[in-house]
């Protein structure tokens, strides 16, 4: 089994070492992954690294160890936390219990001491991942706690076959012991998609869907009433909110989600999470919403929730084309590999020729294909023409192609020009989001209440799908990229003007010079009146 990773957070450097060299943390099953001087610099790092767990102090400049674990526990609920302190005070005690902290430690603490905590915490994290692990357990626990009676009636709200009321719903579900409409009226399907080639076979696929539900369980724990199950061999989840704006840390539960199924089970996990509706008959769109948005992971990464609220709409599939086929060729053409593409040219063409003996099977067939096609070009804005090399070439399928080969290349061909001006679209679409992030970034960076958050209210998406572009498009997450900015004009206020540190904190957004002077020492390695100081002296 891997090491746990732990991160140490105190403003002291010499405490931080000390804790670092005084165990023998690979004997004890952890790694140290970061160390931290505060709570604003550990909640950054804790972005890029995989905790299991944070080792605070309670007392340090602009961001104490309770405001951390409290912001922990909403972004990574699975973190253990332990915090040690000097303050023997009740109140703090109280805080560290409220916040699920798992041990609470007072300073000066020894090697032996910490030893001891830490071998608690591998003892409870193995636990747990054992637990997750035992596949035999959980189908004793899915045989006892679902009956075939809830997982059919369920399957029925997905697929929109439950002609009753709101209200005879609620009570039905009510009598098979699921409660959706307790603590909310806004309810949503989380679509899984599992990607694993550890695990083979019916019955330890269904063991690893079972164990993938029960870690989505665990993260949803607290954000409303739910109900899962296993629809079309993937884990989906029913859940009620009482806000559709709580849809935001669904996706951060969903995230930490992706993450935990990642180091325990090694395997891939993407949720697609449809939007919220507040009628029962409106769950089969949710969950095709949910399903649909599980299609952007190879644009905006697997192994994380994508919400639908955050994507483009899937292209509609012609009636006089089968449906399934319909989906398979948008999806293929959308994000598929050449590979993919190749591949499914040869099971349109092979589908379409098989029926020429019958005209018009053959003709339907492929006015429907054409259709399909044309819905892309025109949903993403491409040229027909540039695409099938004049108005009427794509027409000569209806009478030209009649084997399987020549249909193959041609849809083939065409498919490929239509994914290369897509990805043409999606990367000058993406260009122009960050661009216009940019701008207002260097707009509002003196504003100290701007946060992603806002820029993201202005742009009309959510702080997730930006932050991924953001880093796509510029290699630093916005958090950096707004710090950057702020530095740079205040670097310029340092050596074009004579103002003090705090008024030129307040310029470019710090409300506590004292913040401003570290966050600008961490940047340039001095105080910002030493590095005027110097400017000073190289202009005379």
């Amino acid at each position: 089994m891997s090491l746990y990773k732990i991160m140490i957070v105190d403003d002291e450097a010499e405490v931080r070492e000390a804790i670092v060299k005084k165990l023998d943390w690979e004997r004890l099953g952890f790694a140290v992954a970061a160390d931290a001087e505060n709570g604003l610099d550990a909640l950054e790092k804790a972005e890029s690294l995989e905790l299991d767990v944070v080792i605070t102090d309670l007392k340090m400049p602009f961001m104490g160890g309770l405001e951390l674990g409290a912001k922990l526990r909403e972004r990574y609920p699975g973190i253990k936390l332990v915090i040690f302190s000097g303050f023997d005070e009740f109140e703090y005690a109280q805080e560290a219990i409220k916040l699920n902290v798992i041990e609470y430690v007072l300073k000066p603490v020894n090697a032996a001491e910490l030893s001891a905590v830490l071998e608690r915490i591998k003892h409870i994290l193995d636990e747990e991942i054992e637990q997750k692990r035992n596949f035999e357990l959980l189908k004793t626990h899915y045989d006892k706690s679902i009956p075939v009676i809830r997982l059919r009636y369920l399957t029925d709200l997905l697929r929109g076959k439950v002609p009753d009321s709101d209200e005879e719903i609620t009570a039905y579900l009510q009598d098979l012991g699921v409660s959706l409409a307790d603590g909310g009226e806004w309810r949503l399907a989380a679509v899984a998609k599992i990607e694993s080639e550890e695990y083979h076979g019916a019955r330890e696929w269904e063991m690893l869907c079972i164990s993938v539900s029960q870690i989505m369980e665990e993260r949803l724990e607290g954000l409303g009433a739910y109900a899962t199950l296993i629809y079309r061999t993937q884990p989906v989840v029913i859940l009620t909110l009482t806000d559709p704006d709580q849809v935001r840390m669904v996706m951060n539960a969903m995230d930490d989600a992706c993450r935990t199924c990642r180091r325990v089970l090694n395997i891939t996990l993407t949720v697609g999470i449809g939007r919220p509706y507040s009628v029962f008959r409106k769950l089969p769109a949710s969950y095709n919403e949910g399903t649909a948005a599980l299609d952007y992971r190879r644009v905006m990464g697997s192994k994380r929730a994508i919400y639908a609220g955050d994507v483009s709409d899937t292209v509609p599939v012609p009636e006089c084309f089968p449906e399934e086929s319909g989906k398979q060729l948008v999806n293929i053409v959308t994000f598929g590999t050449p590979e993919e593409m190749a591949a499914a040219a040869e099971a349109l063409a092979r589908k379409a020729i098989a029926g020429e003996s019958h005209f018009a099977h053959y003709q339907m067939y492929a006015i429907g294909i054409v259709n399909t096609l044309l819905q892309i070009i025109g949903k993403f804005g491409l040229s027909a023409d540039e695409v099938f090399g004049d108005t009427g070439d794509y027409l000569q399928i209806l009478s030209v192609f009649y084997e399987e080969a020549q249909f193959s290349e041609w849809l083939f061909s065409v498919c490929t020009k239509i994914r290369e001006g897509i990805n043409k679209k999606r990367l000058t679409t993406t260009q122009n989001l960050v661009m216009m992030a940019k701008q207002i970034i260097e707009e509002q960076y003196a504003n100290p209440e701007f946060s992603l958050e806002v820029l993201c209210q202005k742009l009309h998406i959510s702080p997730s799908y930006l932050s991924t572009l953001f880093k796509q498009e510029t290699g630093v997450s916005y958090v950096n990229y707004l710090t950057e900015v702020r530095m740079r004009h205040a670097v310029e206020l340092l050596k074009t003007t004579n103002d003090k540190t705090y008024m030129i904190a307040e310029k470019v957004g710090y409300l506590e010079a004292n913040y401003f002077s570290y966050v600008f020492k961490k940047r340039f390695g001095m105080s910002p009146s030493h590095y005027r100081s110097q400017a000073a002296a190289v202009s005379r």
